[in-house]
């Protein structure tokens, strides 16, 4: 493979690139789809010429001597039919194979390649100035095989980096609301045991005074009978 060298810069007279023709749709042959047909076509066509009438005479010599005629008409429906068989099951192949939008999917994508390529020299060269040289990118062949399976996966991996990234965020917000709710209760329980303690004790004082006055009037009681055996 001849090496890639640097293309020099378009000028600022140059004319600007002719917009690429609409890639085929998947139905319709394009160009390497078509050009497949042509050389199976040729192929067919080259292979028939060698099965003239003189080379198939030659291999059925007495018919030819007695039944020239009989014999040309079963040459002419012979390659007439082998022609169509073979027609027939390349065409069975292209459809089996899904050849024809396999080799339109190639063409779009040569396509837009050309584009990026066309678009990317052309913006190259308008920052750069007409003086400069457009420095060739790199083709995609010569790249190491880390680059090139970084560069398949990085798109589904930011993906999934943000698929990650936002789900942690979801469930840290959960998370969040969970500790705001378990805060709240705590709250709540620490006022209540703060409340039960308070009726605790206005209980416990309510009880030293009532036992105080039961303690204080059964001492009248006893000091009144004192004084009534004394009298």
């Amino acid at each position: 493979m001849a090496a890639m060298e640097p293309e020099p810069a378009a000028s600022a007279a140059s004319p600007p690139p002719s917009p690429l023709p609409a890639p085929p749709e998947d139905s319709t042959p394009g160009a390497r789809a078509t050009a497949l047909q042509n050389a199976f076509t040729k192929a067919l066509e080259a292979t028939l010429s060698k099965c003239s009438y003189a080379n198939f005479a030659a291999c059925f010599p007495t018919p030819a001597k007695y039944r020239p005629q009989t014999l040309e008409m079963f040459h002419k429906d012979f390659t007439g039919r082998l022609s169509e068989v073979c027609t027939a099951e390349f065409a069975t192949i292209l459809k089996e194979r899904n050849v024809v939008p396999l080799l339109n999917s190639l063409d779009r994508l040569i396509s837009e390649a050309k584009a990026r390529k066309q678009s990317a020299e052309a913006a190259a060269a308008t920052s750069a100035g007409p003086d400069s040289v457009v420095e060739t990118p790199i083709p995609p062949h010569t790249l190491p095989p880390a680059e090139l399976v970084n560069a398949h996966l990085a798109a589904y991996l930011e993906e999934k980096r943000a698929a990650v990234a936002a789900e942690t965020a979801e469930v840290s917000a959960r998370n969040e609301q969970l500790a705001a709710t378990i805060r709240q209760q705590r709250e709540e329980m620490d006022a209540f045991v703060r409340g039960l303690e308070a009726v605790v004790a206005d209980l416990e004082r309510s009880a030293a005074l009532v036992q105080a006055d039961d303690v204080t009037s059964l001492t009248a009681e006893v000091k009144a009978v004192e004084d009534e055996l004394r009298t």
